[in-house]
């Protein structure tokens, strides 16, 4: 059973945590789906806030019933709190993977019957928030394997593909370095199917939306930009690929002090 807690703040921690959120908002059942998936894989724990109950549950996601279409979380060993669960109208769950946070609210949850245990199981939820913030640690790139980042930019009625080079790159975005004007870079701009070519990882093909940018001078002393950009919904297969990359980068650098 799970754990209670009665006395903590039912207020949801992740509603501070920016006016931008909605840019990680995934709505694809099968992305859903997957998100959900590595939680229960990696036994992660949820917080699960009840509207109109004071307490609060710490649960671990146990599992995705595909034929009802729930998820299935484990109850607790408070029965007035397990009574909460069934008789709020939402509910709120938050969690964490790899320092992306987690957010998804579901309709009520009902008592089902779980390895010959009694534990919960409510509706898969149409939207999750997997909230990939700039501080969430990224990896410089390695300037003996050089990672590209091509970007298309459109010149007339052709695309001219502009490659860059990756400085740093994280969930939640990247930073490339260009010639100045080689691409447009006004924040809020967004460049859509970019190729970012990770050694031994793969390809990953996303929209780029310019933050910030910031010149630089470069060893031979030319100048350069330096564009943060912000990835805009990446998918889970390509969170699993910068993900893998940049552990791998992080285990090499262990290696290396």
């Amino acid at each position: 059973m799970s754990e209670a807690i009665a006395d903590r703040d039912t207020a949801d921690p992740a509603e501070n945590d920016g006016a931008d959120a909605s840019a990680y908002v995934l709505r694809s059942r099968a992305e859903i789906i997957h998100v959900l998936r590595d939680l229960i894989r990696t036994r992660a724990l949820a917080t699960v806030h009840m509207s109109g109950a004071q307490g609060s549950l710490v649960t671990p996601l146990l599992a995705i019933d595909d034929a009802a279409g729930e998820l299935i979380f484990d109850g607790s060993g408070n029965e007035a709190l397990n009574r909460s669960v069934v008789r709020a109208e939402s509910l709120l769950f938050v969690s964490a993977q790899d320092k992306v946070k987690i957010r998804f609210s579901t309709p009520p949850a009902r008592v089902v019957q779980w390895q010959a245990e009694e534990a919960f199981a409510a509706p898969i939820p149409a939207e999750l928030l997997r909230l990939q913030r700039r501080e969430f640690y990224r990896v410089l790139a390695p300037v003996a394997r050089t990672v590209q980042c091509i970007v298309p930019v459109e010149v007339g009625s052709k695309y001219s593909y502009v490659e860059t080079r990756v400085y740093d790159i994280g969930l939640g975005g990247v930073a490339i370095i260009a010639q100045p004007g080689q691409i447009p870079a006004q924040a809020g701009t967004r460049h859509e199917n970019c190729r970012i070519v990770l050694p031994d990882a793969g390809n990953v093909v996303v929209t780029l939306e310019v933050r910030s940018t910031f010149e630089m001078k470069l060893l031979n002393g030319k100048s350069a930009i330096r564009i943060g950009c912000q990835f805009v919904r990446l998918s889970a297969a390509n969170s699993s690929l910068v993900q893998r990359y940049t552990m791998r980068m992080e285990r090499d650098r262990k290696r290396r002090e």
